[in-house]
């Protein structure tokens, strides 16, 4: 009960305690159609997913109605406020750490990676939430990052454009150096219609995208794409990175 007792207190262990044992009972003298105006059973069906973690995190979607998750909450805010690059990347890794666990813990980081440039043997950090490198030193490492342009103030948009391309640019100097890489660009843009982000600031946030990922556009082991679907951008994102 560890992990529920922190999400919800010790007053819903006991609840959820007191279910468990109403359950159980009614299992043994099958009587499970009489639980309790709260509680409800139905009839048994198959569970299907990736994994333990995906079956249970559909079961946890559907079923469970105690609190919203973060990620919902970011979608919600998402509608009105647009999506800053935190909050997309939470939603991104969030996904991916519920449906692929151990694609998770080998290709994302919520924080910045180390690399050490073989010229001067200096070590250097690098905000890349997608980082893959190939086992035993062969293959090709990929790296990427994951940017929102979904964004109302320009200089804050900008800066988070071009952060994110220098980044890309430099580390793309250093693996280079130490054998095949390829890297990629994924940015959100608001999605047609959305609310506050009439046609100017449109034209402006394309212009932004467009400055931000010039110096790749020539450059064959790299590439870039533009989504307004924080969730198809997730999905890209989990392909590149698999």
């Amino acid at each position: 009960m560890n992990a529920f007792k922190c999400l919800y207190g010790n007053h819903a262990v006991g609840n959820l305690n007191n279910l468990l044992s109403v359950v159980a009972d009614a299992a043994e003298t099958g009587n499970l159609d009489q639980l309790g105006p709260h509680i409800r059973a139905g009839q048994e069906h198959y569970a299907a997913g990736d994994s333990a973690d995906d079956i249970l995190a559909q079961m946890f979607d559907t079923f469970v109605t105690l609190s919203r998750r973060t990620g919902e909450e970011v979608e919600l805010k998402e509608r009105t406020e647009g999506l800053s690059t935190t909050d997309l990347r939470k939603l991104v890794l969030g996904e991916v750490k519920n449906r692929f666990r151990g694609l998770y813990n080998q290709s994302f980081h919520d924080k910045p990676i180390s690399l050490t440039d073989p010229v001067n043997n200096e070590k250097r950090r690098y905000d890349l939430p997608i980082f893959r490198q190939p086992k035993l030193g062969s293959g090709t490492t990929r790296f990427a990052s994951i940017i929102s342009a979904f964004v109302k103030t320009d200089i804050n948009r900008a800066y988070h454009l071009d952060r994110g391309a220098l980044t890309l640019l430099n580390a793309r100097d250093v693996l280079k150096q130490t054998g095949r890489s390829e890297g990629a660009f994924f940015i959100l843009r608001p999605h047609e219609g959305a609310p506050g982000f009439d046609e100017p600031v449109m034209n402006k946030i394309d212009d932004d995208i467009d400055t931000a990922i010039f110096h790749f556009r020539h450059d064959k082991h790299f590439h870039f794409e533009v989504f307004d679907d924080p969730k198809i951008l997730t999905e890209y994102a989990i392909d590149y990175a698999s």
